[in-house]
């Protein structure tokens, strides 16, 4: 019995050793590896209240990782699953900017309208959400870089430029546009000004 509990206490430290310091110590995103799942479900077995001490943990990573909202845009209507798509696309051609791998997109969840993007060094996340009545634009760490502050404006404006074609486009009927804006239509511009100034 001595051998299988030092097995799985192995196991249990590999599993910790596998997930992405960025991802335990900005944010906590759901683990779409089901390896992760069964080390989870054979801990519960083995230890009832690891369940109520992980919670607990969650709970003071996710209020360590510290959320600002820098973006909010309200929406009359928009189509989130080709929106998020198009975004995706966008935001992994810009992962090189401005030099090799500075950032990685993720989409960290199938039933949710997000998108994420990660910075390099390990200090922020920018996390796009595409909501019913509004697109949201967080930035996600307590303490980001210099490094990372210098480029979030960056990506932001080329986002505010993509949302904006999304909405505006001519060449497109505007019941087919990924994105309408509630009226005077002028959210994308009040959000640039905002960002100027704040």
């Amino acid at each position: 019995m001595k051998p299988f509990v030092a097995v799985l206490i192995c196991l249990f430290t590999i599993s910790d050793a596998l997930v992405p310091s960025f991802r335990r110590n900005i944010v906590r995103h759901e683990t779409q590896l089901g390896m992760f799942n069964f080390f989870d479900s054979l801990r519960r077995y083995i230890d009832p209240s690891w369940e109520n001490n992980e919670e607990k943990a969650d709970e003071k990573d996710d209020e360590a990782a510290g959320s600002h909202r820098l973006v909010s845009i309200p929406v009359q209507s928009l189509k989130p699953g080709a929106l998020r798509l198009f975004l995706m696309f966008y935001l992994m051609g810009m992962q090189n900017t401005p030099d090799r791998q500075t950032w990685r997109a993720n989409q960290p969840s199938s039933d949710e309208y997000i998108v994420d993007f990660y910075y390099h060094d390990q200090s922020g996340i920018l996390s796009i959400k595409l909501g019913e009545n509004e697109v949201t634009i967080d930035r996600l760490g307590t303490n980001p870089s210099n490094a990372y502050i210098m480029q979030e404006s960056v990506i932001i404006e080329g986002v505010l430029n993509e949302l904006h074609t999304c909405a505006f486009d001519e060449s497109v009927a505007k019941e087919d546009r990924l994105l309408l804006l509630k009226e005077p239509h002028d959210a994308i511009e009040k959000a640039r000004d905002a960002l100027s100034f704040g």
